[in-house]
């Protein structure tokens, strides 16, 4: 999607139609899909004439991509202070504590939505794949290890690898079960899979001297 210089006298009006717009295509292809979602059905969404749109977007791939990347975009800054607030926490309720919110987060409606279609369109756009994998996965990944670092003296690579199996434990079959239509498990059930990865990433790490 087209891009204002800082500076730009209509560059906030602009941001808010754009903030517009991706919301309105996002509703629109998770309803109707890639294929079922036209230009005309995101302009109408969004409360603007087609010509108002082609002037954000070129294209429909154009702003597919440009969808998929805004809902992938990580809020970085907001989640991290979240976990910093809970630093204080012994290292294995720490762990519990985020984990229960990460499932919370990660198993959205939304963002399963998200993920089944990107799956969809894989063929159309395979890229998209890896940037949701990154902006959603990815991120509890990167969110994981430093929950980890501020806990355990311990190297980069070893940090990495406890982040990935904590997620792994979190997430695990049960992102299937949800792609594949299956209600969401009780609460009771994400408290156990955070205790599982915490305890999985505490035998992992020894829980000795570095942690």
């Amino acid at each position: 999607m087209k891009v204002w210089p800082d500076g730009h006298p209509k560059g906030k009006a602009m941001a808010r139609r754009q903030r517009d717009i991706l919301d309105a295509a996002r509703a629109c292809f998770v309803r109707t899909g890639y294929g079922g979602t036209s230009m005309d059905a995101i302009a109408a969404a969004a409360g603007i004439s087609l010509m108002t749109l082609y002037r954000h977007a070129e294209s429909k791939d154009d702003l597919f991509a440009a969808t998929i990347s805004d809902a992938c975009r990580a809020t970085d800054d907001a989640e991290r202070r979240y976990f910093e607030s809970l630093f204080a926490l012994p290292f294995r309720e720490l762990l519990v504590t985020s984990g229960i919110h990460m499932q919370a987060k990660f198993f959205r409606p939304d963002n399963i939505a998200l993920m089944r279609l990107v799956i969809a369109e894989s063929s159309v756009f395979p890229h998209l794949l890896q940037l949701a994998y990154e902006g959603i996965p990815g991120h509890f990944e990167n969110l994981a290890a430093i929950i980890i670092s501020a806990k355990c003296d311990v190297d980069d690579e070893e940090i990495a690898e406890a982040a990935r199996l904590y997620i792994d434990c979190l997430l695990g079959g049960e992102v299937l079960r949800l792609l594949l239509g299956q209600g969401e498990r009780p609460d009771a059930d994400q408290r156990r899979r955070a205790e599982l990865a915490a305890d999985v990433v505490l035998g992992m790490l020894e829980a000795g001297p570095a942690c």
